[in-house]
């Protein structure tokens, strides 16, 4: 019992953080104007996104405020043994979920849109985490949402994470030709040595080699 209560701790926790980082830089991004001229989206790629991250953050909240005897349903039954370190588990992830998506948006700034579209004078944003993942707010997401399923030891949060990932991969797909229209070769370039969603182990090692030197 101690141990499910710090988890929804940890969980309520993370996602007030997420939160207060994604309304900061959705307040950013309304300084920067779009440019009208970029290319025109596909909106129905967008949908399952969108959805999908607004069912996930309902749902954990759920799990968190709800009686436990509402939702042992959705709990595994597992001894303490496994339950705690399913919780050490959980713990780094929503750690480094929470600092990747920090991190991603600082390094992205006012380029940032809830929407998929350039901005004006849009720049290609390479470096920090951009360096080595294409789309690093996904990814962080992603742990994030691997967290929240462990800590929370929610078999539905299990069962729905690859349909979480396919959701998002029709959007960085679609958001990804919109970059391309707008950059060119030099986007293609830079796909070719960023991984979408975990690095390139060719750029990490090659990373790695010259800071040894």
């Amino acid at each position: 019992m101690e141990h499910l209560l710090f988890s929804e701790v940890a969980c309520a926790l993370f996602l007030v953080l997420l939160g207060t980082a994604r309304y900061r830089y959705f307040v950013l991004a309304g300084t920067q104007p779009a440019d009208r001229s970029s290319s025109t989206v596909n909106w129905a790629r967008q949908i399952p996104a969108y959805f999908a991250s607004t069912a996930w953050v309902i749902y954990v909240a759920w799990l968190v405020i709800a009686p436990v005897q509402i939702v042992k349903w959705d709990r595994w039954p597992l001894d303490h043994g496994v339950s705690d370190l399913l919780g050490w588990i959980a713990v780094p992830l929503l750690s480094a979920g929470l600092w990747l998506f920090w991190y991603s948006h600082c390094t992205i700034g006012h380029y940032w849109s809830i929407q998929v579209q350039l901005k004006k004078a849009h720049r290609l944003i390479t470096d920090g985490p951009y360096r080595y993942i294409r789309h690093p707010l996904y990814t962080a997401l992603f742990l994030g949402y691997l967290g929240t399923a462990l800590a929370l030891q929610s078999w539905m949060l299990v069962a729905w994470f690859p349909a979480f990932v396919a959701s998002y991969l029709l959007f960085a797909k679609e958001e990804e030709k919109v970059m391309e229209s707008g950059f060119g070769e030099a986007y293609r370039a830079y796909r070719r040595q960023a991984g979408m969603f975990l690095p390139k182990w060719a750029r990490v090692r090659t990373d790695v080699f010259r800071s040894a030197v």
